[in-house]
């Protein structure tokens, strides 16, 4: 596991709590302490057809109820709603919810991210993701690989174009060690 280097314009540690306190939302008291209400007022917000049609196509891609959920509430306590515990105890419900969705739209939802015996990336995956998320640096890549395999071709049809050496006969002047 790597670790991250502090550079000189990075905050020190602590600097956090030298700011004005209650400047970001989840410093503040929650909206709702009641995971109940909390449940309540999220299915309330997403029980529009708009952000039911946006879930479907989610699930429908192949996006997880786990992952879902799991933004949900991280995105309701990063918005002051409620605090991490309740946004732990209301994921079970949002999930029964979001299943109950998707079955009532005929289909089958994934449930869990299914974890990899792998823990690497392939290189396929890799390229997709970097040609999705960062197109400039995967097109400079692909012009880097490019240019290599030009290289290699070029060099390779130089060694195929020049002549062979031929063996001479040993020289006269040539001693026994060069000879052998």
């Amino acid at each position: 596991m790597a670790i991250d280097k502090i550079t000189p314009l990075a905050a020190p540690p602590g600097h956090s709590l030298t700011g004005p306190r209650g400047k970001w939302p989840w410093e503040r008291p929650p909206r709702f302490s009641d995971p109940d209400e909390a449940i309540d007022y999220i299915i309330e917000s997403i029980d529009t057809p708009k952000s039911q049609d946006s879930l479907l196509k989610l699930m429908l891609a192949g996006i997880t109820v786990e992952e879902i959920v799991a933004q949900i509430a991280f995105k309701g306590f990063a918005s002051g709603f409620f605090n991490p515990d309740v946004a732990e105890l209301i994921k079970p419900a949002i999930g029964v919810y979001l299943m109950g969705l998707a079955e009532d739209n005929g289909f089958e939802a994934k449930l869990f991210v299914e974890e990899d015996e792998e823990d690497e990336v392939s290189d396929t995956t890799f390229y997709k993701i970097l040609k999705q998320r960062n197109p400039k640096l995967f097109e400079a890549m692909n012009e880097e690989i490019n240019e290599r395999q030009r290289m290699q071709q070029e060099e390779a049809l130089s060694e195929e174009m020049q002549p062979e050496e031929e063996e001479l006969p040993p020289s006269f002047l040539t001693t026994e060690e060069e000879a052998v």
